[in-house]
């Protein structure tokens, strides 16, 4: 006689989870590219965003952007608040908060405002911390949200 259960697995497609997400329902925009995804080019978003395939040239986010794990960008990003776990190769420029996660792999340079490194992130480059955003500004105009 057993008294274990069987184990039950559930798969859940991106496209429940994006029916379902908070943001869907307050009509507030949410991308995903997965990880099968090439993308070559200039990339504008204007909401949360996550990608999880490879993209080669620049990225504009206006919310928050996850690089995950899987991903592989190469190029420039600015945006307010990034997350990165992937790999990257490029110039990074954030108005908010950078997090590179513990799995984050990143060659190139940063310009942040605040920047968290989590322990065993790889990091190669240069690094500039502004303490506000008139310092932001002075060193890239264009970051500060709001600038014209």
């Amino acid at each position: 006689m057993s008294f274990l259960k069987p184990k039950v697995t559930k798969t859940i497609s991106v496209n429940s989870l994006l029916e379902n997400s908070t943001k869907k329902k307050l009509n507030i925009p949410f991308s995903v590219f997965g990880s099968d995804t090439f993308f070559s080019g200039k990339l504008i978003l204007k909401g949360e965003a996550r990608i999880a395939g490879k993209i080669e040239g620049s990225i504009f986010s206006e919310d928050v952007l996850i690089i995950e794990e899987t991903a592989h960008v190469n190029g420039e990003v600015k945006g307010v608040v990034v997350e990165i776990n992937g790999s990257f190769e490029g110039k990074i420029e954030v108005s908010g908060v950078l997090r590179l996660a513990s799995t984050a792999k990143i060659k190139g340079d940063i310009i942040a405002m605040r920047l968290i490194v989590e322990e065993g992130a790889k990091l190669k480059g240069n690094i500039v911390s502004a303490d506000s955003a008139k310092n932001l500004e002075d060193i890239n105009p264009s970051l500060v949200v709001g600038h014209a």
